[in-house]
């Protein structure tokens, strides 16, 4: 399972951001932020990796506050993999 995790220093920073990118069509999924990235206000911006370059080209674009990092998790043989994307 592929997917990327987009972290924020606070929730209201993220819910904005998690707008935005519905507004564009894209499904996304709040979660608890991850162990390995724990660097947020707990809270993350869960998508599909398929919407790398749109999310990476929106972050670019509007750069939004808060935003502390996107990544890309992947399960290989049982472990996880985490590697910071932008």
């Amino acid at each position: 399972m592929k997917y990327l995790v987009i972290t924020f220093k606070n929730r209201n920073n993220l819910m904005s951001f998690n707008q935005l990118i519905h507004s564009r069509g894209i499904n996304t999924s709040i979660i608890n932020t991850p162990r390995s990235v724990a660097v947020s206000c707990g809270l993350s911006i869960k998508t599909e990796l398929n919407n790398y370059n749109t999310i990476l080209n929106m972050l670019k674009s509007y750069m939004p506050e808060g935003f502390t990092g996107l990544y890309a998790f992947q399960r290989v043989n049982g472990h996880e993999q985490i590697r910071r994307m932008f």
